[in-house]
C-alpha cells in the first residue's frame, strides 16, 4: 500500500517532489508499486477468512456480527477523520483535487457529513474504501457468513455470479458499486476458512518447498496480475498470502511485522495525509526511494501510536 501510494501516481508529485530508484537505471519501485495495490484484495481476503472464523466462536447471528465489525470500524474511522479533516479544512483551504480547480476541503455542511459517513472521499481520496467495504459489511456479510455455514457451493455460485454481473456493467474499482466487485475476495477469504485452506494437504505440500520456491511464486503471482490486473486477485490471493506470511517466517521478521499490523488499519488511514495531502514536502524530502519509505512508515507508525494510546487511556488501559 505505502509502496502503491509512493512510487505509482507521478501525477500526483507537487511542488517539484520527486524519488531516486534504488537502482538508477531501472524504476523497480513503480512497478513494485504498481503490484502494491493487490492490498485491496489481501485485506478483504483476510477479514472474510477472520470473520467467518470470528463468527464461528460468537452467540450473534451474522447479522449482529458484521454490524459488531462496522461499529468497530467505524469509531476508529471516525477518530482519524476528526483529527486529521479540520487540519485540512483550516490550513489548507486552498488544495484542489487531483486534476481539477474544485477545493479539496469544502466546509460545506453536507460535503463533511458525507465524508464523515464514508460515502464521499473527496477529503481524502485513497478513503474510497470506506464505503465499498461498509456497504460490503452491511449488505453481502451477514449473508456470506451464513451461507459459508451452510451452502458453500452457494456462497460460490452467488459471489461469481456478482463479480461477473460488475464486469458487464463495467463497474470501476472505486464506483459506489464497487462492492460487488471486490466481494469476491471478502467470499474466498470465508471459503478458505470454511475449508481449512491452510491446514490442508495441499499446504502441507508446500511447507516442504525450498526457500528459492517461495520467492519466484511470489514473483510469479507478480507478472500474472502485472498482466491481467486487480479482476484476476481472488483466483491466487490464498496462495500469495501464504507465500508473504512464509517468506516473513523464513526471514525471522514475524514478531515485527505482527506489532506493525496490529496498525495496519489506523496506518491506512493517516498515511496518505503524509505523502500527499500535508506534508509531502517532507516526506519526499530525503529523494531516495528507500529512505522516502522508511520515513513515510516511521511518521505513519508514530503518529498512530500516538493516538491508539490516547484511545487506549481514555478506556483506562495503556499500551504497553
Amino acid at each position: 500500500m505505502f509502496s502503491t501510494h509512493l512510487y505509482s501516481f507521478p501525477d500526483r508529485l507537487l511542488n517539484g517532489n520527486y524519488y531516486i530508484p534504488l537502482i538508477p537505471f531501472f524504476d523497480m519501485e513503480f512497478y513494485v508499486g504498481s503490484f502494491g495495490n493487490i492490498c485491496v484484495s489481501m485485506f478483504l481476503f483476510i477479514s472474510g477468512y477472520g470473520m467467518f472464523l470470528g463468527h464461528t466462536r460468537s452467540d450473534k447471528t451474522p447479522l449482529q456480527y458484521s454490524l459488531e465489525k462496522l461499529k468497530i470500524f467505524y469509531l476508529t474511522y471516525w477518530t482519524y477523520f476528526l483529527l486529521f479533516i479540520p487540519i485540512g479544512l483550516i490550513f489548507f483551504r486552498n488544495e484542489t483535487l487531483w486534476n481539477s480547480n474544485e477545493v479539496r476541503y469544502s466546509t460545506d455542511l453536507f460535503t463533511f457529513l458525507k465524508g464523515f459517513l464514508g460515502w464521499s472521499a473527496r477529503y481524502n481520496s485513497e478513503w474510497w474504501f470506506v464505503r465499498m467495504f461498509v456497504l460490503l459489511l452491511l449488505f453481502l456479510s451477514p449473508i456470506y457468513i451464513r451461507l459459508g455455514k451452510q451452502n458453500l457451493p452457494l456462497l460460490c455460485l452467488f459471489s461469481i455470479s456478482l463479480f461477473l454481473f460488475s464486469w458487464t456493467l463495467k463497474i470501476g474499482y472505486t464506483d459506489v458499486f464497487s462492492f460487488i466487485f471486490w466481494q469476491i475476495s471478502f467470499a474466498v477469504g470465508i471459503l478458505c476458512a470454511r475449508s481449512k485452506f491452510f491446514s490442508s494437504t495441499l499446504i502441507e505440500y508446500l511447507e516442504n518447498t525450498k526457500v528459492i520456491w517461495l520467492f519466484f511464486g511470489i514473483l510469479f503471482f507478480g507478472i500474472i496480475r502485472h498482466r491481467f490486473g486487480a479482476k484476476i486477485d481472488f483466483l491466487f490471493i490464498p496462495f500469495f498470502v501464504y507465500l508473504v506470511v512464509r517468506t516473513i517466517e523464513t526471514i525471522r521478521l514475524s514478531q515485527l511485522l505482527a506489532y506493525i499490523g496490529k496498525y495496519s488499519f489506523p496506518m491506512w488511514l493517516v498515511h496518505s495525509f503524509f505523502c500527499y495531502y500535508y506534508f509531502q514536502n517532507f516526506i519526499y524530502f530525503p529523494r531516495w526511494s528507500p529512505l522516502i519509505f522508511i520515513l513515510l512508515m516511521g511518521t505513519s507508525m508514530l503518529s498512530v501510536i500516538i493516538i491508539e494510546n490516547f484511545r487506549l487511556q481514555l478506556k483506562g488501559k495503556a499500551i504497553k
